[in-house]
C-alpha cells in the first residue's frame, strides 16, 4: 500500500478527480430534489433508489482514497475540517432506514451532501472560514443592537402602545415592529399611524401631522440600526475574510516550501538543467 501512495495521492490531488466529485455531488442534489416531487419520486422510485446508492458508494471510496493518501500517518486525514464535515456527512448516510424514525435524518442528511460542494472550491472555503471566524466578534455587535432594541422598544410602548396597540402594544410586541422596520419593508406604514394618529392609508393627504417626535424615533432607529449597526456587521466580516485570506496565503507558502514539493522539485530541476547546459557550453569550447 505504501508502494500505492503516491498514485493515489496523484489521483486524488488531480483536477480530474475534483470535478467528478463535483459532478457526483450535483447528481445527489437533483436526486434530493426530484424527491420533492411524489409523483416523480414515486413512478422512478427504484431507479433514484440505485442512483442513490452509487453516489454514497463513490463518495465512501472518495473518503477512503483520501485517507489512503495519507500513507502511515491516516489520522491526519481528520486534522482539517472540512475533511471531517465530508466523513461525518458521508457516515451519517450509511445509518440504516429500516425504522421510520430514522427516515428524515437520512433525507437531512443527503440535503446536506450538497454541502460538499464548499470543500471543493477553496474560495467557498474562504467564505465560510470568514463567517465562522466573525462569530466571536459579532456577538458584541449583537448586545449593541440588542441594547438599541430594547431601548426603542420600551420607549415605543410608552410612546405608542395607546395609539397604536397592533404594534407597538408591550414589550416583545414592539420589538418584533423594530425587526420588521429594521428589514426597511414597509416601516413608512408604521410611521404614518404614529405620525397622523390614524391608519388610513390616504391620512398622509387629507390629515395634518398630530406627532412629530415619531419621525425622529423612526429617523433615528434606521439610522443606528440599519445604517450603522448592520455595517458594523459587514465590515466584521469583510476584516475575517481579509484574515482568513491571509492565512490561507501562509498555508500555502508553508506548503510550497516544505522539502520534497513539486515547486522545489521543479526548481531543483532547473537548477540541473542550467549546469548542464554551462557543461555543455564548456566542453565545446575545449573541443574547439
Amino acid at each position: 500500500m505504501t508502494l500505492l501512495r503516491p498514485q493515489i495521492e496523484k489521483i486524488v490531488e488531480s483536477g480530474l478527480f475534483r470535478y467528478f466529485i463535483l459532478g457526483v455531488i450535483l447528481v445527489s442534489a437533483i436526486i434530493v430534489g426530484i424527491e420533492t416531487y411524489p409523483s416523480v419520486y414515486q413512478s422512478h422510485h427504484s431507479l433514484l433508489h440505485t442512483i442513490d446508492r452509487i453516489i454514497l458508494i463513490i463518495f465512501a471510496i472518495e473518503i477512503s482514497l483520501k485517507i489512503l493518501a495519507k500513507g502511515t500517518r491516516p489520522w491526519s486525514f481528520f486534522k482539517d475540517p472540512w475533511n471531517v464535515f465530508d466523513f461525518i456527512i458521508v457516515a451519517v448516510c450509511f445509518i440504516p432506514g429500516i425504522d421510520t424514525h430514522y427516515v428524515a435524518v437520512l433525507r437531512l442528511a443527503r440535503v446536506l451532501r450538497v454541502f460538499r460542494v464548499i470543500s471543493i472550491f477553496p474560495k467557498l472555503q474562504l467564505l465560510v472560514n470568514a463567517l465562522l471566524k466573525s462569530i466571536p466578534s459579532m456577538g458584541y455587535v449583537i448586545v449593541l443592537l440588542a441594547l438599541i432594541f430594547y431601548i426603542y422598544a420600551v420607549m415605543g410602548t410608552f410612546l405608542f402602545g395607546i395609539n397604536d396597540p397592533v404594534h407597538f402594544g408591550n414589550l416583545h410586541i414592539s420589538m418584533i415592529t423594530l425587526f420588521k422596520v429594521l428589514t426597511l419593508e414597509g416601516w413608512t406604514e408604521i410611521m404614518n399611524i404614529q405620525f397622523y394618529g390614524t391608519n388610513d392609508p390616504m391620512a398622509e393627504y387629507n390629515s395634518k401631522p398630530i406627532s412629530y417626535v415619531s419621525f425622529m424615533y423612526f429617523v433615528s432607529f434606521i439610522l443606528l440600526g440599519a445604517m450603522i449597526i448592520m455595517n458594523l456587521f459587514i465590515g466584521v466580516i469583510m476584516n475575517s475574510m481579509q484574515e482568513s485570506h491571509q492565512e490561507m496565503e501562509k498555508e500555502q507558502k508553508s506548503k510550497d516550501s516544505k522539502p520534497g514539493s513539486i515547486q522545489e522539485i521543479m526548481k531543483e530541476l532547473d537548477r540541473k538543467i542550467d549546469d548542464v547546459k554551462k557543461d555543455l557550453s564548456e566542453l565545446k569550447e575545449v573541443i574547439k
